[in-house]
């Protein structure tokens, strides 16, 4: 649900930070922290008036170590202008989640686990993180990881935050792991039906390469009634990134293996950062336009042919307009919901239905209000049921967070 939420301080340091944070915790607020904003609909809304500190000016890059590709950042930085300045050095930072207006910052990226399609390569954010110093709700500043001065009570704490969406600590500074700027890059695409594109996929990832992508990219999910899953089309891409030689034996391989598969790719130079191309099409799955969701669901990487079947069926029983973008060997599947509120809603519970009996999990990352109050109507919300590690995440939050003014609501009834 959108949650617009006051600005009332900007800290232009950590220890600025965490002297605000200690201020407005002991005077009883409760506090919510703000990046650049591109995700300030998912998660729940505020259960109480919060207090808004904004990472926006920690934006700087602190070091930049090209020997040992690595990187010290302030949480605040804008995404695509730490990218700018690792370029100038041929390195990159391996996440490319979706990024309309180049807004998004490097800690909301890391706070709010997002990540794009280089992750079949590289990982999420979780697997590039070295360290991070992060501000706690009684003022401490704390180390963790990478270039560690303190720890705080044996907790992983870098991986701790990840994911956290600002409920435990407010992220100041960030050590990450670089990569080199790939020479050139290639994308084979091909129309794919689910079943294929579970075939080909199986078949690429048996073979000796080494793709940084793999997507299925499925849209109009649910307008024909009656067809079979396995059938329904959609288009599969593979990119890979290096070397010119490199990528074009690659390429060369995989075409080859696609085409044994029974499809008929086509090289194309869509670049895997989401700007043109396929990959661009799937980035706009991955973000809602005015009146949409995105859920997003997980479950293990040979269920896609159920997961898509699933969202197909659910859309049509609902009346809603679905596409699906997928991560086909990893098994993390994004769906943008269009229609009504209560076809979305309907629309995400026979989906989740469908996904839980996978044994997978699904949750609703972004939507509009209208779209929550469609279901609470029908009994259900945008986390769905708790995982079987609340008691654990509820013993960690009343660690780092006891009187619970970080980011209250944001997961709901979960804590």
């Amino acid at each position: 649900m959108a949650a617009d939420v006051a600005i009332r301080h900007a800290p232009d340091s950590p220890e600025e930070a965490a002297e605000t944070l200690c201020t407005l915790v002991a005077g009883g607020d409760a506090v919510r922290f703000v990046g650049g904003e591109t995700k300030r609909t998912w998660g729940a809304p505020p259960s109480r008036e919060v207090a808004g500190v904004s990472t926006q000016s920690l934006d700087r890059v602190l070091e930049h170590n090209a020997g040992d590709m690595t990187a010290v950042l302030q949480a605040g930085i804008p995404l695509a202008r730490a990218q700018e300045t690792f370029a100038e050095a041929g390195q990159m930072l391996a996440l490319d989640p979706p990024n309309p207006g180049g807004s998004a910052t490097v800690g909301g990226v890391v706070a709010c686990a997002d990540s794009g399609p280089l992750r079949h390569r590289h990982g999420s954010a979780r697997d590039l993180l070295l360290g991070v110093r992060v501000a706690l709700p009684d003022g401490t500043l704390a180390r963790a990881g990478g270039r560690v001065i303190k720890n705080v009570a044996g907790y992983d704490l870098a991986k701790l935050v990840y994911g956290s969406q600002g409920s435990l600590a407010l992220i100041a500074e960030i050590v990450l792991r670089l990569h080199p700027l790939p020479e050139t890059s290639a994308t084979l695409v091909a129309g794919a039906s689910v079943q294929q594109a579970v075939d080909a996929g199986q078949r690429l990832l048996a073979a000796p390469l080494e793709p940084v992508a793999i997507e299925w990219l499925g849209t109009g999910l649910g307008d024909t009634a009656g067809d079979n899953a396995g059938d329904r089309p959609g288009r599969l891409a593979v990119a890979f990134e290096g070397s010119p030689a490199g990528v074009a034996a690659q390429i060369a391989d995989s075409a080859a293996i696609l085409a044994e598969a029974g499809l008929d790719p086509a090289v194309v130079a869509d670049r895997v950062d989401g700007t043109d191309g396929v990959w661009a099409e799937a980035a706009q799955v991955r973000r809602a336009g005015p009146g949409q969701s995105i859920a997003l669901a997980g479950t293990l990487p040979g269920d896609l042919e159920a997961v898509a079947a699933g969202l197909a069926t659910a859309a049509r029983s609902a009346g809603a307009q679905a596409d699906l973008a997928a991560h086909a060997a990893l098994g993390l599947h994004s769906a943008r919901l269009d229609g009504t509120p209560e076809a979305q809603a309907r629309c995400l519970q026979q989906w989740r239905d469908a996904v839980l009996g996978l044994g997978g999990t699904l949750l609703l990352q972004d939507r509009p209000d209208e779209v929550d109050v469609a279901l609470g109507r029908i009994g259900t919300d945008a986390l769905g049921p708790p995982p079987s590690a609340l008691p654990l995440m509820r013993a960690v939050k009343r660690r780092f967070d006891p009187q619970s003014r970080l980011a209250p609501g944001r997961f709901g009834e979960w804590w």
